[in-house]
């Protein structure tokens, strides 16, 4: 360590001791003296290119360091790693400044790694941009890696940065502080990825309240962290660490508050004032669809809150004042006489976590319990709302996301629907600004909230439509949305312009229908059988069902299925010879089971496709069982003598083995494609993906580039799930290069990310269309897209009736340049020869009987460029010669099939990609 990082981290480590509400401490590693004190403490991967000091500093005047990505050099990523001691136990937050130079789309994603004891603390954000950003990361989004030993004792930094093509570019980081914050979000280390998942929700919906908060583990609160601090906040607390207890009755006697969620261990019960009567879960659904708060019970409360929860935990008030503010009520309007708030002298305390469903209400409710419990906080919070409400999109001012919205209107012709909306979005800014002026905090509040819930709408309302795509979403759940039957929620999927819903019937080890393949869970025989279910209700609608099955996870599975699954040595184990709860994929048994389930739904229900879902390994450290040992001697013909050394990363036969994973993997895929096929030729085979293909190859198994090329997936879609618009466009361009136009690309969405906002998922629609996918899939089906992001689409976005290019007509293709056919790239000004010959061949139930439509060459935006001319299926191609100019296309033919009964439809049959270069 050089004396500037060494005197850096002295400075740190000092000025954690006292890190009160607001404070910054500057995280060392990026203040070099010369180029090579810099490329000594940053050591990069291999291969990877030494780090230089920046040739400019951050914005606010900071020293940064230069990262070149040589992508086309590298398999997976590029990272540098940095060693030397860091405490931020005291500061729940990090925020950096990073910005690239180059071609940005080399870096699909970004992840900065703390290291701490046996492991690694890790987060990810979007690729770095043209420009310099301010990136903040609270501490809750730090997934732990082997074994950390917590934030008070850090040795080191890894930055790392994903590819994204085969580019290069330079990104500088620089300016990273720790930083501390009033409202404090507690995490605890040994809750398990169920309660970290909840302290980031928790941690994400306070912020967009408004609140300035952060985030600490258990064990930093047992060292101090809430000194000086105002609200310690407990989501799902799995109990209390004897010194972190201590801590937080000190803090709560200095005048401290908590407000704690779901689950309250005693001594946590004992200072809110509360007792613990037992967990409840509903009795019927709908129990408890809504928390109503008593008129007047605390500023800025709202009269209601909905939220589709499952299950409360039941308390009485009993000390402290404490006293019920709100009751759940069901999905008829009925009280069921259970606290749903509590508030004390000492806190405040919520029956279940805050779901995502009706999230302004819940914005609204958070800002009034944390008012009450620390009034201070008001202001700062009216200020994070009112920035807040014009923070959309690509605008961060709500003057600039005014005048944007109206453009974008206009563009789109929407300025009769639009223009109203943006008006009383306006005049609600204005109101919330005078009363935020004059003190009137939590009027000021939800004044905001309906200037930001408006200018959503009216952005919503601008966005174009059109109709030759697929739109999915996928539904977690074999029952459905909670608190809806079938019917309403897939009426709501139609009203929306949704085509498809893909829900998850069946998994390695349980399937929600009558199955005679594997065991069928308990809930059928009370509710039935939920395929049969969801169908019904499906095609009142004509949404389309594509069941969706949970490949090899055996997460569910009744205990005696696992049991003889682990007797008859079919289970997976690590490289460490740790059981993995998966079925091992190279075991025939559990091939066999795989591929009978799955066609057991084609076979036996009216299924528009069968959607495979963890058609992988669960990571790069399995399946190393004996039964893998084996089958890969034997089809090998070679013993492995070291075992698993000589077939991990750098042994001799790692290559070999991979390609056995693999195979694994694809035999399943091959063997259900062309058997349900067979079955029923109109049905469609697809999958979801993990995103990053091609190096999802070795890290899963997962070799979905070669399943496409195969034409074992009818559609394919790649599980984007992102905050970041920029990583989401990357990842799209990657996923397009490889799909290529041989089948449609459909990307998720990942509504259900913490802080994936309406505006966000219309963004990302709006890319995917851009960017070339032939439509998109959203997740998850739940409350919260039932409540804010399907009515945001619905406006504008899918307000066209649609129809899925996976049901059209085939149409041969013919590209010539120079007498030499065409195979994805062609020179600009030269002659291209386009021919198409519409077929009567397609996913049709019933045999079409005629088919016509025309011929054309669009942009990836789907804007036209060239008309080839009208063509009818049996007739001669439709061809033309066009020059065109620098760019990429698509080609298309959009028309009308007939069937046998006379019924016709409209279609979009997108064909190959085309890259014309200069």
């Amino acid at each position: 360590m050089n004396l500037l990082t060494m005197a850096a981290a002295l400075a740190l480590l000092a000025g954690c001791a006292a890190a009160g509400a607001g404070e910054e401490v500057e995280v060392p590693g990026f203040a070099f003296a010369d180029p090579a004190a810099a490329a000594a403490a940053w050591r990069p991967n291999e291969r990877g290119a030494p780090a230089a000091l920046a040739p400019e500093r951050t914005p606010d005047g900071r020293p940064a360091v230069a990262f070149r990505c040589d992508m086309p050099r590298l398999q997976e990523r590029a990272y540098w790693d940095w060693t030397g001691a860091v405490d931020l136990s005291r500061h729940g937050r990090i925020a950096l400044w990073i910005k690239a130079v180059g071609d940005l789309s080399a870096v699909a994603s970004t992840t900065l790694y703390f290291r701490s004891g046996d492991g690694w603390y890790g987060a990810g954000f979007g690729p770095p941009e043209g420009a310099w950003r301010r990136v903040t990361l609270d501490r809750s989004a730090f997934a732990p890696e082997d074994a950390p030993g917590g934030w008070r004792a850090l040795t080191g930094m890894r930055l790392s940065f994903w590819k994204g093509q085969d580019r290069a570019a330079t990104v500088y980081v620089g300016g990273v502080d720790g930083q501390a914050s009033d409202v404090v979000v507690v995490r605890s280390a040994r809750g398990g990825d169920e309660q970290r998942r909840q302290a980031e929700a928790t941690a994400t919906l306070l912020a967009r309240a408004g609140a300035d908060c952060m985030s600490v583990d258990d064990t930093d609160v047992a060292d101090g962290a809430l000194e000086g601090k105002r609200v310690a906040v407990y989501p799902m607390s799995p109990g209390l660490l004897d010194a972190e207890a201590a801590a937080l009755e000190r803090f709560v006697a200095g005048g401290g508050k908590v407000l704690a969620l779901y689950t309250v261990p005693e001594r946590l019960a004992g200072l809110l004032g509360i007792r613990d009567v037992g967990w409840l879960g509903q009795q019927h659904a709908g129990q408890f669809a809504a928390m109503r708060f008593d008129p007047g019970a605390l500023p800025g409360l709202p009269a209601e809150a909905r939220q589709a929860s499952w299950n409360i935990v039941r308390v009485e008030p009993a000390d402290h004042h404490a006293r019920v503010i709100g009751r759940w009520f069901d999905a008829e309007g009925r009280d069921t006489g259970y606290a749903a708030v509590v508030v004390s002298d000492t806190g405040a305390y919520v029956s279940h976590v805050l779901l995502p469903d009706d999230a302004a209400r819940k914005e609204q409710m958070a800002r009034a319990l944390l008012g009450h419990l620390a009034p201070p906080l008001w202001k700062g919070m009216a200020d994070g709302a009112l920035a807040r409400a014009g923070r959309l999109s690509r605008w961060e001012r709500f003057g600039e996301a005014e005048r944007g919205v109206r453009a974008l209107a206009a563009r789109a012709g929407r300025r009769a629907g639009v223009d109203p909306l943006l008006d009383r979005a306006t005049a609600a800014y204005r109101h919330a600004s005078s009363l935020a002026a004059d003190a009137r905090y939590p009027e000021a509040l939800e004044a905001a909230s309906e200037a930001g819930s408006r200018l959503t709408a009216a952005y919503a309302a601008a966005q174009p439509s059109r109709a030759g795509e697929f739109r999915g979403v996928w539904c977690h759940s074999a029952y459905g949305v909670e608190g809806l039957t079938w019917d309403e929620a897939a009426r709501r999927l139609k009203e929306a312009g949704f085509t498809a819903v893909v829900p998850n019937m069946l998994w390695g080890g349980v399937a929600d229908y009558p199955s005679k393949v594997l065991p069928v869970r308990d809930r059928v025989a009370r509710d039935g059988d939920a395929i049969a279910r969801c169908i019904a209700a499906s095609r009142k609608t004509g949404i389309q069902v594509h069941v969706w099955k949970v490949n090899w996870n055996l997460s569910g599975a009744p205990d005696a299925f696992v049991a003889r699954m682990r007797a008859e040595g079919r289970m997976q184990s690590d490289n460490g010879g740790h059981e993995v709860l998966w079925l091992c994929p190279s075991h025939p048994a559990n091939f066999a089971l795989e591929r009978d389930s799955m066609l057991e739904v084609v076979r036996n229900y009216d299924v528009d496709g069968i959607h495979f879902d963890y058609i992988r390994y669960p990571d790069s450290s399995a399946c190393y069982c004996g039964g893998c040992r084996r089958r890969f001697e034997e089809q090998t013909a070679r013993p492995a003598d070291r075992w698993p050394a000589d077939v991990l990363r750098g042994g001799p036969r790692y290559a070999r083995y991979q390609e056995f994973r693999r195979s694994n993997i694809t035999r399943l895929v091959r063997a259900v494609s062309e058997e349900a096929h067979r079955i029923k030729p109109w049905i469609r085979v697809s999958a979801a993906v993990f995103p990053n293909w091609p190096s999802c190859r070795e890290e899963i198994g997962q070799d979905w580039g070669r399943w496409v090329r195969e034409g074992w997936l009818d559609f394919v879609c790649p599980m984007d799930y992102s905050a970041s618009s920029a990583e989401f466009r990357t990842r799209v361009q990657v996923q397009r290069g490889a799909v290529a136009g041989r089948v449609p690309l459909y990307p998720g969405i990942g509504a259900s990310a913490p802080g994936l906002t309406a505006a966000q998922v219309i963004d990302q629609v709006a890319i995917a269309r851009a960017e070339g996918a032939d439509g998109f899939i959203v997740f998850n089906y739940d409350a919260a897209l039932v409540s804010d992001h399907l009515p945001a689409l619905g406006r504008g976005a899918t307000a066209v009736p649609a129809h899925a290019p996976h049901e059209a007509p085939a149409v041969e293709w013919t590209l010539r340049q120079a007498g030499r056919p065409v195979i994805g790239e062609a020179r600009a000004g030269l002659p291209i020869g386009l021919a198409a010959r519409l077929t009567l061949h397609g996913p049709f139930r019933r045999a079409p009987r005629a088919a016509e439509g025309v011929a054309e060459v669009r942009r990836l935006d789907d804007t036209l460029a060239r008309t080839l001319g009208p063509c009818k299926a049996g007739g001669a191609p439709v061809a033309a010669r066009s020059a065109l100019v620098a760019g990429q296309y698509r080609l298309v033919v959009r028309g009308t099939v007939t069937l046998a009964d006379g019924s016709s439809r409209p279609f979009t049959a997108r064909g190959p990609l085309l890259r014309v270069v200069r």
